[in-house]
């Protein structure tokens, strides 16, 4: 177990670092996205200032054929270690030229009416949204031209090159929704990953605890019906010993003692082991009832004078079921059903018991006033093997079978078996015939 505790937690370490990673491979994905969100921006305020001295240098020139433009462009290359020309970011220069160029043209032109804030917003928003953005508030203002103040926005400055001072002080709703949508993908799988891998581990813990405590009941099971088996054998094993060593076959009365309590004890062994046997499952699926109509009253009554004789105490057995209360079912095993209810009754309880069998809604209660039960036990105690921890496990005698074997009954004639039970106060466990059996 120490070694599976290890490599649980190096597991889990190695789990949570690796989701520590995924979470800042998607936070460093998110900046690159943003980044090329805002040069996506940027050029989209190119565009817009270029559009807009355009359409004041139409309207300047009214009259004229403005039909189209000749831009003068000259492109600068570097010279490669090879000794050829190259010409990287070929198109963002030809664009920063451009614009260089309309500025110069806005400048020398004095027909170029000034700059209109309001057209080149609009027209700024328009870019945008040809870009796939669209944010609700998107404003360009003339670097100096205020102190406005605009919380939440996002805000770049614009120049028409790298070399070059500002011009814009551009402002924008921020684009979260945008660059989360771009991860949208990622960030689903991403989820859907860490939803199924802590799922998985949920599992995987939840079964292992599950195994722990089936192997805990399988050693109480084991300790248990050694301590069972031994008392049988013991006093056999005694009985038989004393004849060997002290046989007198004058004494038939003494012999014939010895070999009775070697057979009650061999049958008290026997009986044990087809106890444990009956408990297969394999045994159950097999089982066929032998079901006819019972009168509950006789049947009880007959179980609880066996459980009376062999009770080693105080027992008093109240019952108040109606003489024609009648039910389908395998006389035998529903006896052992109610046997094995009561001999709990027996069991678990102090120096005296008092057990109540009566019919409550065509449902017969078994009740007594015992030690009862923990709430945290009652969801296992219908488990093969399961035993309520009550300090020495030795205290009581049984193997944590009984009340399997009660389920399993009830199971196989379609019956419900409900327990309820508070520590101190006693426990009462019900049981619900089908609705179509006659009572």
């Amino acid at each position: 177990m120490k070694r599976f505790r290890i490599i649980t937690a190096v597991c889990l370490s190695a789990v949570a670092l690796m989701v520590a990673g995924n979470i800042w491979y998607l936070y460093s994905l998110y900046n690159s996205i943003r980044d090329q969100t805002l040069i996506t921006v940027s050029e989209c305020v190119r565009r817009a200032d270029i559009r807009e001295i355009i359409s004041r240098f139409n309207r300047g020139h009214k009259g004229e054929d403005v039909s189209s433009l000749t831009i003068p462009l000259k492109v600068q290359g570097e010279k490669s270690s090879a000794g050829n020309y190259e010409y990287p970011r070929l198109l963002d220069n030809l664009s920063q030229i451009m614009s260089e160029y309309f500025h110069i043209i806005e400048k020398t032109d004095n027909r170029i009416a000034e700059r209109d804030g309001e057209s080149l917003n609009a027209l700024f928003k328009d870019e945008l949204s040809a870009s796939g953005l669209h944010p609700d508030v998107a404003i360009i203002e003339p670097i100096g031209s205020g102190d406005a103040s605009f919380p939440g926005l996002w805000s770049i400055d614009f120049a028409m090159s790298e070399d070059q001072s500002p011009i814009y002080k551009v402002r924008f709703s921020p684009l979260h929704g945008h660059i989360l949508g771009q991860m949208a993908g990622i960030i689903c799988t991403s989820a859907m990953i860490l939803i199924l891998t802590g799922f998985l581990i949920w599992y995987l813990l939840h079964w292992v605890g599950r195994l722990r405590s089936i192997e805990q009941m399988k050693d109480d099971f084991t300790h248990n019906m050694t301590h069972e088996l031994k008392t049988p054998v013991a006093v056999a094993y005694s009985a038989a010993d004393s004849m060997l060593r002290y046989y007198d076959q004058s004494d038939e009365k003494r012999n014939k003692q010895f070999l009775q309590i070697i057979m009650q004890r061999l049958s008290h062994l026997s009986g044990m082991i087809e106890n444990i046997l009956s408990m297969s499952m394999e045994r159950f699926k097999t089982m066929t009832l032998i079901p006819e109509k019972i009168c509950v009253k006789t049947l009880v009554n007959e179980v609880t004078g066996m459980i009376e004789l062999k009770a080693d105490k105080p027992v008093r057995i109240d019952i108040d079921i109606p003489d024609d209360f009648s039910v389908i079912a395998d006389p035998l095993h529903f006896g052992n059903l109610l046997s094995n209810l009561m001999d709990n009754s027996l069991k678990y309880s102090g120096d005296s018991v008092n057990i109540d069998i009566r019919v409550v809604n065509g449902a017969i209660a078994v009740a007594d006033n015992g030690i009862g039960i923990d709430k945290a036990d009652l969801p296992y105690i219908f488990d093969k093997f399961y035993r309520v921890s009550s300090g020495d496990r030795y205290e009581t005698e049984g193997y944590g079978l009984g009340l399997f074997y009660v389920k399993q009954i009830a199971g196989l004639h379609g019956w419900d078996i409900e327990v309820m039970s508070r520590p101190g106060y006693g426990t009462e466990f019900i049981i619900r015939f089908k609705d179509n059996e006659e009572r």
